[in-house]
């Protein structure tokens, strides 16, 4: 019991100064000045979002295309938006908020395929 004890102890110390040994070597992200941070996580959600579009995952009905659809589970999951069809199909009870709003503003592609739900 001993034994294990000082193996924990031992492994706490350890973790605790590699922590602090990166933190103080500027690796938090928290270090990050706040444009920077979030031009680059905008970036890499753009980029995830192109990557989706590329594998036929995506299709988004608005130009730039919805976030809300690859971050949360509105309607859809693991990142796939299918909101283009289903507008186009005039389902719009299965359209992200983001999608619904782009029709009503007139940017989305689909547009033109159906007629937009009253209320809009």
């Amino acid at each position: 019991m001993k034994k294990e004890i000082a193996a924990v102890s031992i492994i706490l110390v350890v973790t605790s100064a590699l922590v602090s040994a990166l933190l103080l070597a500027g690796a938090s992200p928290y270090n990050e000045d706040f444009q920077k941070r979030r031009t680059r996580v905008l970036g890499e959600l753009s980029s995830a979002i192109e990557d989706a579009e590329n594998a036929g995952l995506y299709d988004c009905c608005i130009e730039p295309p919805c976030t809300m659809c690859y971050l949360g589970n509105w309607i859809w999951k693991d990142g796939v938006c299918r909101c283009d069809e289903m507008i186009a199909q005039g389902k719009f009870d299965q359209v992200c908020p983001q999608c619904l709003k782009g029709l009503d503003g007139g940017s989305c592609k689909s547009a033109g395929e159906a007629s937009s739900p009253s209320g809009l």
